[in-house]
């Protein structure tokens, strides 16, 4: 596998942008954002993060491509294809897709799909497609590349890889299964083994709306019950354990509660898994393991809720513990509580999503951290 140095992030004058084009202030929370910023980034040494003999090397370099291929604004999701290659979807105005390989060889960028948030990919008749999220915050074009941001109603839409649509699924509003007046800003899709399609409404109701892949909408669950388990907050993940594929567990991340809340594909509650300080959004299934993107811890936490202070999970499949946490402190747990975490080294900014390979390598995207590329961490052989 081919490895990058430690690379430096493109020139200040190659990455700064008008002030018009920083990170949309409400797309993830109702704090001030940071301004995005030319961020420089040199090391001198390979960094290792991790706990309890699950230690990755952080390569920064994996990603960069730079501007004068393709910019990046916010590297919101990845998923891989079945030919191997990673796509990223993001929000920049001039392109929805940036495709890597896995040592990192950018290979192109396409699309002009606005507002992306989250991907997954289906099959249908035979041919693989991407689905492609937009949250509804859609920047504006104007001098450079951005203008600030429009705030709309977002859309769900099934594209093949060159970027032409295949067909945009009709949201809730318009067949009548939301009530005059709601918002639908869907935040991230999961494909079931049928072919299924449950989207994430995380930035509007917190519904989780059942699709059939040509558009029926097959049921509308989930929502916003103060008090109560199945309560969600901000349900920005969603993702599907078919460890039992007869007896498929959604998960829907509630990142206000620090929870992940798991449900039947028909929206029957199970249980929630509590990540005390951590606001935890997709969970990713690889092997025996479980991984999960921070995008913000608390304080110590459990104080306030800290700006650009992401990391990284990862679960035993089993236990459903958490056993290493890669720019976090280290997981603890008393009678079988986890202790509250936050982060521990200044190496993430806000972890949007994470995707992991069959080798266990992860790839961290980020929303709001000076126009970075993803990164990518590689299991340290023990």
């Amino acid at each position: 596998m081919k490895h990058h140095p430690i690379t430096r992030l493109a020139s200040v004058a190659a990455l700064t942008l008008a002030a018009g084009a920083a990170a949309h202030p409400a797309e993830e929370h109702d704090e001030e954002p940071t301004p995005i910023t030319a961020e420089a980034t040199a090391q001198v040494k390979p960094e290792t993060l991790g706990h309890n003999n699950l230690l990755y090397q952080i390569d920064r370099g994996w990603g960069l491509v730079g501007d004068a291929k393709a910019h990046v604004s916010n590297a919101h999701a990845m998923i891989e294809d079945s030919e191997g290659q990673i796509y990223l979807v993001t929000d920049h105005a001039d392109n929805a897709f940036l495709v890597y390989e896995k040592d990192g060889t950018f290979v192109r960028s396409f699309g002009t799909l606005q507002g992306g948030h989250g991907i997954d990919v289906i099959t249908i008749g035979g041919t693989e497609y991407l689905i492609h999220v937009d949250a509804g915050w859609q920047a504006k074009k104007g001098d450079g590349w951005a203008n600030g941001w429009n705030n709309v109603n977002g859309a769900v839409s099934i594209v093949d890889k060159q970027g032409k649509v295949l067909r945009t699924l009709p949201s809730p509003i318009e067949t009548g299964h939301y009530k005059e007046g709601e918002k639908y800003k869907p935040c991230d899709v999961a494909v079931t083994l049928n072919g299924d399609i449950l989207v994430a409404d995380g930035y509007a109701t917190d519904r989780v709306v059942h699709y059939k892949a040509d558009g029926t909408i097959v049921r509308v669950w989930g929502g916003r019950k103060s008090g109560q388990a199945d309560n969600l907050s901000n349900a920005h993940g969603i993702s599907i354990d078919n460890s039992d594929p007869d007896n498929p567990v959604v998960w829907v991340s509630s990142r206000n509660e620090n929870s992940l809340k798991l449900f039947t594909l028909e929206g029957e509650y199970i249980e929630s898994l509590t990540f005390p300080g951590a606001y935890v959004g997709q969970a990713c299934f690889q092997g025996d393991k479980i991984y999960i993107g921070v995008c913000w811890s608390k304080q110590d936490g459990t104080g306030k809720r800290l700006n650009n202070s992401g990391f990284v999970l990862v679960l035993d499949r089993k236990t459903r513990k958490v056993i290493s946490a890669p720019g976090g402190t280290e997981p603890v747990y008393v009678d079988g509580e986890l202790r509250p975490m936050h982060q521990a080294q200044p190496i993430f900014k806000h972890v949007h999503d994470l995707y992991v390979d069959k080798a266990g390598s992860i790839y961290v995207g980020e929303w709001n951290a000076g126009l970075r590329y993803p990164y990518k961490l590689e299991r340290v052989a023990q």
